[in-house]
């Protein structure tokens, strides 16, 4: 008895200690998936589910976390990724160097959008972009990063923008710097602790840093010796590198967070630095103390070239505001100003609700002319010319509220804030605006530069049958939008667009749903929408099913605990299941008979062949792993794919789920997402992964073809299949819609190969000079000896011959590796 008291004990205060850090968990790597969720719901349990109170950003964590995890329930590196990318390529340049050609391997096209265009959606933008540097000596110069969509620039103010990072083996960015003094050099945050960089202006990259785990928050460099580096990173501190950022030490052990990190205006050896305490140095990092005064909540620093002595600390608390403070003697002490009741980080342009996701939606900067101008934000933006005594409205959330009150709009979330040359920068869930005179506030304070960026994060798409397509996606903080048959994309939901469908025999009607199950229609091709009433008033799952019959007009689908149809277009509906133990995540019917149906809720798959006449479902076992996807042959209801967590990634049925067989063959070890058949006559299958698309039918000898050229290494959501116009379309997580022609065997060509490769190393310069024929569009990778990829680069412009830098690399064998459609070529190269 004593015993088990002390257990319940223990169990307790894990539960609530783990309810507080589930965010520390993530960044650690070390926790399962499982293990996560239960500290997520313990702490959410408390703080209650509502929005703005930083749930919505966890259950999309989760909804990926749980697809892209191990059979084990742990997430992978990305070292392992960069690795096992690594591995097949070998694989594929050993088995099939000869044989290669782009023709057969697809020929994506990215279809966006790129641009908002809002008819009945509420919170309009692009994508999430979480980082923006800004080249001080040519404000036209900035690059941009979107959350899981690579590194952007422009040379223009952001008029137009160049993706830096589609063959890299992470788009996850979280944090950029442009070196002061070099403006062709570029740092790059990600998660992990990794750190990338490039010394020509994003055309090429290098791994170059690794502080453990967590995620990059912020990266700065010394102006005045561009070798001395400081980075905070969530769930690591605050580091410290002194030879460029080749290493890092950790200078401020207790600052488990680091959020922010800044120098004194003129004086880099003084340095303030935050997690969720507020710290000094003033010997350059050799030491730091921490400064007494503050509650116990990540904290944003600001300070100001006109008024060095000048800080201020912006704290939350519980994810929404905690306090405003100002230090006059360079942060030895501070005074919390009177903000009482008032609440800058949530929905209301009155500061007077009680939402808010900071850390996540958080920051503060200052005018560097005008120590009194400041600028934070949360959900929506503020700006105060008192110091921070008083704050004002300048931003809304909606276009329609933001035009009502005569101040600007920028979608809601703000990840970051810069000021530059008078000019103040957001960076948001919706793209990244400008406000060109900060002190002036109306309706047109805000421009969007984002036009041009494809970092859109799609859950799902549906596709009409038609050409032109009509293709309608619901996507991460940007809702719904379609792309009509001009090529023009319409924002026509508004939230987190989740499962949406294009109605088989009316391709003007358009289905779509938000978080949690919540359905809407359009009749009008996307230019107005209606609310569709939830079965039985129920909460689905994240992103719940919703799916249309094949064959019967106005029959729709839906799953949450229980299978509902519809035979009047959502007005009604009406059970057809069980209920299940929870939620369900997939739904799919059978495109030759509507009576077959399978269903799925993590490792759990149920089928019917009674459809529409309800009763219980059947449950299929035979596989390990939970279900990502369900693909039911076009011609053979009993034939059908799974794709799962499980270490078989792929398994096909020929009977129903009676029996299955294993399809990993030859696949990567990368997440299996999304499956579609295709309807050639040879069960053509087609795999999405986290990096690339897969190909396999009855000809392929139990081999998956990569099919992935010209498509970046970014999440594959769905796939779908328009037969009227032969093209598969993806929808990815972080670089929006694309498609491609089907797979054509008679497009393969043998025995092409790469000529005239040579490398050159020459130790006493630390260069690697490369040649090859003029005009091919060549890919360049090296790799250590351990395999980890130190560099990379892919463009049809590189300079003939390449000089590339290898000074920061160590001692010992690396393999240097080109390739084009043609071939591939690997040279050793020593570096002594």
């Amino acid at each position: 008895m004593k015993n088990f008291y002390i257990t319940l004990v223990l169990c307790f205060f894990m539960s609530n200690s783990w309810a507080q850090e589930y965010k520390q968990m993530i960044n650690a790597g070390t926790y399962t998936v499982q293990e996560i969720i239960d500290a997520a719901e313990a702490h959410f349990a408390i703080v209650g589910k509502g929005k703005g109170r930083g749930y919505h950003p966890y259950k999309r964590w989760e909804y990926h976390a749980l697809r892209n995890m191990d059979e084990n329930g742990m997430l992978k590196t990305p070292e392992f990724y960069f690795n096992e990318l690594e591995n097949y390529n070998n694989y594929l340049n050993q088995n099939f160097g000869t044989s290669r050609n782009a023709l057969d391997e697809g020929s994506w096209e990215p279809l966006g959008p790129t641009s908002w265009n809002q008819t009945s959606g509420w919170n309009p933008g692009v994508g999430r972009v979480t980082s923006i540097a800004i080249d001080k000596t040519n404000t036209n110069h900035m690059i941009v990063g979107g959350n899981t969509g690579g590194v952007w620039k422009t040379i223009n103010g952001g008029s137009t923008w160049t993706v830096l990072t589609d063959n890299w083996s992470n788009l996850n960015v979280y944090a950029l710097a442009i070196d002061p003094t070099n403006s062709n050099t570029y740092f790059w945050g990600s998660t992990s602790g990794n750190i990338f960089k490039s010394t020509d202006g994003g055309a090429t990259w290098n791994f170059f840093a690794d502080t453990g785990s967590g995620i990059v928050n912020k990266i700065l460099i010394d102006p005045n010796n561009n070798n001395k580096m400081y980075c905070s990173v969530e769930g690591g501190g605050i580091f410290k590198s002194t030879n460029g950022g080749i290493t890092w030490t950790v200078i401020n052990a207790s600052a488990t967070n680091g959020y922010d990190v800044e120098f004194k205006p003129g004086d880099t050896n003084t340095i303030y630095a935050s997690g969720n305490q507020f710290y000094v140095s003033t010997d350059g990092g050799v030491t730091f103390n921490t400064v007494s005064g503050f509650s116990n909540g990540p904290k944003m620093i600001g300070v100001s070239a006109s008024n060095p002595s000048k800080v201020y600390v912006l704290e939350a608390s519980n994810g929404i505001f905690g306090g405003f403070y100002v230090s006059t003697n360079n942060g030895v002490s501070f005074t919390m100003l009177d903000h009482a009741g008032k609440n800058y980080f949530g929905y209301s342009s009155l500061a007077d609700d009680d939402r808010g996701q900071a850390p996540r939606d958080m920051d503060i900067a200052v005018n560097p002319n005008d120590a009194n101008d400041v600028h934070i934000a949360g959900i929506l933006t503020w700006h105060s010319t008192d110091g921070g005594v008083t704050f004002n409205i300048t931003s809304q959330w909606q276009p329609g509220t933001a035009a009502a009150q005569n101040i600007g709009y920028s979608h809601s979330d703000i990840d970051i804030l810069e000021y530059v040359d008078g000019k103040l920068y957001v960076g948001s869930d919706g793209g990244i605006y400008v406000a060109n005179n900060p002190s002036v506030v109306n309706a047109n304070y805000f421009t969007d530069l984002t036009a041009g960026l494809g970092i859109r994060q799609f859950y799902k798409i549906g596709i009409s049958q038609t050409t032109p397509v009509i293709l309608s996606g619901g996507s991460q903080d940007n809702g719904t939008s379609v792309y009509d048959a001009t090529g023009i994309w319409k924002d026509w939901l508004g939230a987190d667009g989740m499962e949406s469908f294009v109605d088989k025999n009316n391709s003007n009607i358009l289905y779509g749903t938000s978080q949690n199950g919540t359905l809407y229609k359009s009749f009008n091709g996307g230019n107005s929408s209606s609310y569709i009433p939830s079965p039985d008033g129920k909460e689905g799952n994240w992103v719940t099913p919703f799916e249309q019959d094949p064959f019967l007009a106005n029959t729709i689908y839906s799953g949450y605990n229980q299978v509902y149809k519809s035979t009047n277009g959502g007005a009604s509906w009406t059970a057809i299941s069980q209920i299940f133990p929870s939620n369900l995540d997939h739904l799919k019917i059978a495109p030759s008979s509507s009576y077959t149906m399978y269903a799925a809720r993590g490792s759990n798959l149920y089928k019917t062949y009674l459809g529409g006449a309800g009763g219980n479902w059947s449950q299929v076992t035979g596989f390990s792993g939970n279900i990502n996807c369900i693909a039911v042959n076009p011609t053979d209801d009993d034939k059908i794919a799974i794709a799962t967590t499980g270490n078989e990634k792929v398994y096909v049925s020929n009977n129903g789920g009676a029996t299955w067989t294993s399809y990993k063959f030859n696949l990567p070890n990368f997440s299996a997402l999304a499956l579609v058949w295709e309807n050639n006559g040879k069960d053509g299958l087609y795999l999405g992964m986290n990096y690339g698309v897969y190909y396999i039918d009855n000809d392929s000898g139990n081999q998956w073809k990569p099919f992935s050229n010209n498509l970046p290494n970014v999440e594959i959501s769905e796939l779908e299949i328009n037969y009227a116009d032969g093209k598969l379309y993806a929808g990815t997580y972080g670089r929006g819609a694309w498609r491609t022609n089907l797979y054509d065997p008679n497009l393969s060509v043998a025995d092409l190969q790469l000529n005239n490769i040579k490398v050159y190393p020459n130790p006493a310069t630390k260069e690697v000079n490369l040649s090859w024929n003029k005009g091919d569009e060549v890919d360049v990778r090296i790799y250590n000896s351990l395999g980890k990829l130190m560099y990379y680069s892919k463009n049809k412009s590189l300079i003939n011959p390449l000089k590339i830098d290898v000074s920061p690399y160590a001692s010992g064998l690396y393999f240097v590796k080109m390739n084009n459609q043609k071939g591939v070529v690997t040279k050793k190269m020593i570096v002594n």
